[in-house]
């Protein structure tokens, strides 16, 4: 009896450790969606009128027309490169599940990926699939300048024509409570059936020429956009898995205490009777 309340002693102390521990992760993470929301939401409507103006002269000239060639596929190139954005530690719920779902399902092994984010890394080494880069997301916000050297490899892939398109897996940020894991196409730019051209826009010195000098600027803003969404998804998503076992670690050290004071309570009773049959005697 004695052993089984040191026992029950010792989990009830773990729990208690464990719920201090999830507390303070889930303040850690709290602390940093904060400013990571504000980021998000402020450029995400920049981020949606670039798109709108590259979507306008796309809706204004057919893909011969513009002479950028990330308009159209490269059709003699086969395979595609993925970028896969993760975290770089885990503790985050179900969005890690959720992003090594989309691999499986979008990525063959032959095509090329690039990993941001240890955990993604880790994941498409084990698993064999053709990394030919990875890069660290860090604990930070991402930096704007972050993004150069992961652009670069996309673009000596695809301007060299060695692959078909370039796509993008990572989690889109909606709100605390939701956020989706998504793939999306980076190129070729795809034009977008549902956009609506209501003119009342003058190009100068022509569309074509803008569209020519916008396109690398696009592509870092639309990347610099997913990258955003990915870090604010993992604070979000870290901030409610470690609510939920701090709850949990409540609740276990709660039921552990009963029990323990049950039993507690169950010895000193059986040694009362012990005495009191022993002074019967």
């Amino acid at each position: 009896m004695a052993e089984n309340l040191q026992q029950v002693k010792k989990r009830i102390k773990t729990a208690n450790s464990i719920a201090q521990i999830t507390k303070a992760m889930e303040m850690i993470a709290a602390s940093k969606i904060k400013k990571a929301q504000n980021s998000v939401e402020k450029n995400r409507p920049y981020a949606e009128r670039v798109k709108f103006i590259v979507q306008k002269i796309l809706a204004e000239n057919s893909d011969n027309a513009l002479s950028s060639s990330v308009v159209g596929t490269n059709n003699n190139a086969k395979k595609k490169l993925f970028y896969v954005i993760s975290s770089d530690k885990g503790l985050c719920g179900g969005l890690l599940a959720n992003i090594f779902k989309q691999v499986l399902a979008k990525v063959s092994k032959d095509d090329y990926v690039v990993t941001v984010g240890k955990k993604a890394q880790v994941f498409c080494i084990k698993n064999g699939f053709n990394v030919v880069a990875s890069f660290n997301m860090g604990s930070k916000f991402p930096a704007y300048g972050d993004i150069s050297p992961m652009l670069k490899i996309a673009k000596d892939f695809y301007f060299k024509k060695e692959i078909s398109s370039m796509e993008v897996i990572y989690t889109y940020f909606k709100n605390r409570l939701v956020q989706e894991c998504v793939s999306k196409v980076l190129a070729p730019i795809e034009r977008d059936e549902n956009f609506v051209n209501k003119g009342g826009h003058l190009f100068e010195p022509s569309s074509k020429e803008i569209f020519d000098s916008l396109i690398p600027y696009y592509f870092e803003v639309v990347f610099y956009d997913m990258l955003m969404n990915a870090y604010t998804s993992e604070q979000a998503a870290r901030m409610s898995a470690m609510s939920n076992a701090n709850e949990n670690a409540k609740d276990i050290s709660a039921s552990l205490t009963i029990i323990y004071n049950k039993s507690r309570q169950e010895k000193i009773t059986n040694e009362i009777l012990d005495l009191a049959n022993g002074q019967i005697h």
